[in-house]
């Protein structure tokens, strides 16, 4: 870039104001990123790097993603400028601010959002978290402007005044010094670094996929993907070379990896698996009971949130983490094979309700079951409903009480009042349902569920009691090198959670009597650094994060294994309706059953899953990897014919369930 003054190239004030930029930009970017999704540590639902290989591939891809960015800003700013008929040094001012204000104040928007509704979730899905509370999402996150907005609004507040005292400035130095770079120099750099960023964003691996997710968060990253993968969109059907999912026919618009299958067309729609054969039946849940008579006796449905499976039954410094669960265990029967289809709390929840792997708002559920069959619904949650959209998904409004965290807002246990953040503690729950049980509860049969939400990240709060000999993390102390401290706080937020079931079922013995049934179980499980170093949920079907504590105490009759949580409608109530159905239930080995699983949603997975009890069949669509499990969980070694044999199957019952269910495809979106 270097020019001689004579001939208008570009000064050394120049160059140094665009290392500035490109470093203050770069900065500002990590630090966000360590901050909204503890990238370079390990945090909450995120993905992470520490090791030196993969942190310095981010350094160099984020420098040719902003110098792009950058770049590209003056190449527009600076002609205009001279248009304007602007000195060098406004000119000089002016680009100096533009390429800072761009893309920090984008950063900007994005970390307080990310602050109020979540983890480095992309702009769509934040409209989508928030539901219609969004207007009050975005007002909260204003609410946190100060005083972290101030130098962004000094910023801004200061531009026109700085353009408008910068020639003042000239009679201390040489004009020549700000005299702006050549608009073709600007666009040469300009193409050559978004050449670079591009690149950086197609390394293939797991590694790399690492680094493109932090590559990606980036203002600069976003813009460069998005605007890659329309360039690169040769049939216009949304999925370009930068798309998240391949395209497997990049000049046909009838062909992507979203388009649905028809059967026996001869045609493979999506690319995977072959023509859709006709016929194929895919894998469904437990049909819905036909009669729902019979039963008068009442029900408690207690559901855990982010509560491992495998909590039950374990033993910490010399415990059990969970006695009062393994009491009920003991008395009733559990099955360590039950599992969510989705591991995320909506959705979960609204199969669960539902009886369906594919929800929507204003279908029949549990609410609507109990209620025809005259009882009084009462609905407890520790949690807002608003989140996912779950009051219309559920019906929550024709429940006879409805309780949620909004009501005690002031108490709290999380710091944002958002729907996906709001939650308060156990005692604070407790303190309503012993309130309800006492006055309010009717003489006819109940059905009462009730949501406890203390193991939901970050594992720690005010309320909670000291049950084991830890000292546990702060959030912003939570990262992938204190994965035993994080593993003990979570320990002991799963022992408080243990206390108030307890609680929770000695007063409604006490006040409903012996006789009535208890179901517990959770909306999905959570990894602690175990499944591939994750932290969260989400984002695998591997036990950790996708097997669920599954206790019947009270109810007889035979619960099929493996069992998914869209099982549990239909089960329940055949149970519930067979008054020969004693307890204890009994838990009943399919090898031949199969649940399906699937991430996000049905229409857009991002990984899908076949699962029995001999084995597992997961596939990330976005990564193109296959992976088989054996019954312990570990890689399976099968031939080439089987791997393939099982692929099929996979693929066909997705589509089966896409076609029973269609939706249109949403076009690529390139956010993370």
């Amino acid at each position: 870039m270097k020019v001689s003054r004579q001939r208008g190239g570009s000064g050394r004030a120049w160059r140094l104001l665009f290392v500035a930029c490109l470093l203050v930009v770069g900065a500002v970017d990590a630090v966000l990123l360590q901050l909204g999704a503890s990238y370079f540590s390990g945090g909450f639902n995120g993905v992470y790097i520490r090791r030196l290989p993969l942190v310095a591939s981010f350094v160099v891809g984020s420098l040719a993603q902003d110098a792009w960015m950058i770049l590209g800003v003056w190449a527009v700013l600076v002609p205009a400028c001279g248009l304007l008929r602007l000195r060098p040094i406004q000119t000089f001012v002016a680009s100096a601010l533009a390429a800072l204000a761009v893309p920090l104040l984008a950063d900007f928007v994005r970390y307080q959002l990310h602050h109020v509704l979540g983890n480095l979730a992309g702009f769509g899905s934040l409209w989508a978290l928030a539901g219609p509370d969004l207007p009050s999402a975005l007002a909260e996150a204003v609410s946190y402007l100060p005083p972290a907005s101030a130098p962004l609004l000094a910023l801004v507040l200061v531009v026109p005044a700085l353009i408008a005292v910068a020639p003042r400035l000239e009679r201390h130095v040489r004009r020549e010094v700000f005299t702006p770079p050549r608009p073709k120099r600007l666009w040469g750099g300009f193409l050559l670094c978004g050449l670079a960023g591009l690149l950086a964003l197609q390394v293939p691996g797991a590694p790399a996929e690492r680094v493109q997710f932090g590559l990606r968060a980036k203002p600069s990253g976003m813009a460069l993907a998005s605007l890659g993968n329309r360039l690169t969109d040769w049939d216009r059907d949304g999925f370009g070379s930068f798309s998240s999912l391949r395209d497997p026919d990049p000049f046909d618009a009838s062909i992507s990896p979203l388009a649905l299958d028809l059967p026996g067309n001869g045609i493979d729609e999506n690319g995977m698996g072959g023509d859709h054969p006709a016929g194929f039946e895919a894998p469904h849940p437990v049909p819905l009971a036909t009669t729902r008579n019979g039963s008068r006796r009442d029900v408690l449905l207690v559901f855990l949130e982010s509560f491992r499976g495998d909590l039950l039954g374990r033993r910490f410094q010399g415990r059990e983490v969970t006695p009062f669960l393994n009491r009920l265990a003991r008395e009733g029967a559990h099955s360590e094979h039950a599992y969510a289809h989705t591991p995320a709390t909506a959705a979960s929840r609204a199969q669960l309700f539902s009886g369906r792997l594919v929800t929507r708002a204003g279908q029949p559920t549990l609410i609507d079951d109990f209620a025809d069959a005259g009882y009084f619904v009462a609905y407890f949650s520790g949690q807002n409903e608003l989140y996912g959209n779950s009051e219309a998904v559920l019906g929550l409004e024709r429940a006879d009480r409805f309780y949620d965290a909004r009501q005690d807002q002031d108490r709290r246990t999380s710091r944002s009042t958002s729907p996906v953040g709001l939650q308060v503690s156990w005692k604070t729950l407790l303190a309503r349902v012993r309130s309800f049980l006492d006055a309010d509860a009717p003489a006819q049969p109940l059905f009462l569920y009730v949501n406890v939400v203390d193991t939901h990240f970050p594992y720690h709060h005010r309320e909670l009691d000291r049950i084991f000999e830890i000292d546990p993390l702060e959030q912003m102390e939570i990262r992938a090198d204190r994965a035993e401290r994080v593993w003990e706080t979570y320990l002991d937020a799963a022992a408080n959670v243990d206390r108030a079931v307890e609680q929770l079922v000695t007063a409604w013995w006490e006040r409903r009597g012996r006789d009535g049934v208890i179901l517990v179980t959770g909306d999905h499980g959570q990894s602690i650094y175990d499944d591939d170093g994750y932290l969260g949920h989400g984002r695998s079907l591997h036990d950790a994060q996708a097997r669920v504590p599954f206790i019947v105490w009270g109810l007889g009759g035979e619960w099929p294994e493996p069992l998914g949580l869209a099982d549990v409608r239909g089960l329940l109530w055949r149970q519930l309706a067979d008054p020969a159905a004693r307890p204890p239930a009994r838990f009943v080995p399919d090898p031949e059953r199969l649940l399906f699983g699937f991430g996000s949603s049905l229409d857009r997975p991002r990984l899908i899953g076949l699962r029995s009890l001999a084995s597992a069949v997961l596939y990330d669509l976005e990564g193109g990897r296959l992976e088989l499990l054996g019954p312990d969980g570990e890689p399976a070694t099968v031939s080439p014919e089987e791997r393939r044999a099982r692929f099929d199957s996979l693929i066909w019952s997705w589509e089966a369930l896409r076609l029973e269910n269609p939706t249109p495809s949403r076009p690529e979106d390139t956010d993370p």
